[in-house]
């Protein structure tokens, strides 16, 4: 989530110059503004669960559950965009980042829900 966060920070202005070549100075800030807010709230999510990394088990399979009921929103998402944009395929999120999508979110069930916990004995 951190390094999309990144990505989406520094890559804003080319994004948004990329998907619509005669973009007005407005318009491009407006565009601008609106992936800073996507990768300020991912480098957010990125951080809370880093620092979840460490909690007790049973508090971090509820974290990883709700980070999976988050993906699936992202998933949808990211499905709707794919459908919307077929036509500005410069515009639409790449099928690769619905793959890994899907793969954190699988992970995070799989983790929180089947996974059993195993305590170590020194």
């Amino acid at each position: 989530m951190i390094i999309h966060g990144l990505l989406f920070f520094f890559g804003a202005d080319d994004m948004a110059r990329s998907s619509v070549p005669d973009i007005s100075e407005k318009t491009l800030r407006v565009g601008i503004g609106l992936a800073e807010i996507v990768a300020i709230t991912s480098v957010f999510i990125g951080i809370v669960l880093i620092f979840s990394r460490d909690i007790e088990t049973s508090s971090a399979k509820i974290v990883l559950t709700g980070t999976g009921i988050g993906y699936l929103f992202l998933i949808a998402g990211v499905i709707k965009h794919v459908i919307d944009f077929q036509d500005i395929p410069e515009q639409a999120p790449p099928i690769t980042m619905l793959v890994f999508i899907v793969l954190l979110a699988v992970w995070s069930f799989y983790v929180s829900l089947i996974k059993k916990h195993h305590i170590e004995e020194n």
